[in-house]
């Protein structure tokens, strides 16, 4: 799920920019700090919207920067279990697929791309019974299952409930019976 969320932090910014317009410092140093980072250990922020308020700078002795107390929105991605997601499958390995759901790439760990036995082969995942198949450029929908910020951001997915699994799969089995 995305959101707009609000952050409050004192910004500080370089004397090396203190000719330039404060503003443009601000933002370059918000987007250089915070954009790509993880908050309150739940909120991947991704893009900056605006910049609502800079106060006036303030000066600490023995430190030549300048601390601006900034109020700026950004947007952040935040992982919900049980959302489903639709991503591209970029690789395949024996350990299962990794999809991009957008911001973060997601893990389907070979026992849950699908509701079948699963062998690997050839940068392929195939299904003994259904021969279905999952392999890079896949389109796919999956549901999140595990979240993990520590650090990283990491998402577990599944694709073993129905409805789930390579678009356009299911249409397919329909059709041969």
């Amino acid at each position: 799920m995305y959101e707009i969320v609000t952050l409050r932090d004192k910004v500080r910014v370089d004397p090396s920019k203190i000719g330039e317009d404060s503003r443009e410092a601000v933002k370059e140093i918000i987007k250089h700090d915070y954009i790509g980072r993880i908050i309150d250990e739940k909120a991947l922020l991704i893009g900056l919207i605006s910049i609502d308020n800079i106060e006036e700078g303030i000066i600490i002795p023995n430190d030549a920067s300048i601390y601006y107390d900034t109020v700026f929105r950004a947007l952040a991605y935040i992982p919900l279990l049980h959302e489903t997601v639709k991503g591209q499958v970029t690789d395949v390995s024996e350990i299962g697929a990794v999809v991009n759901i957008g911001p973060v790439d997601g893990l389907v760990h070979i026992s849950q791309t699908m509701d079948d036995f699963v062998d690997f082969s050839k940068n392929t995942l195939t299904g003994r019974r259904t021969k279905s198949t999952v392999k890079a450029g896949d389109t796919v929908l999956a549901s999140v299952i595990a979240v993990s910020t520590k650090g990283i951001m990491k998402v577990g997915l599944t694709m073993r409930s129905a409805g789930l699994g390579k678009l356009g799969a299911k249409k397919r089995e329909a059709v041969k019976k």
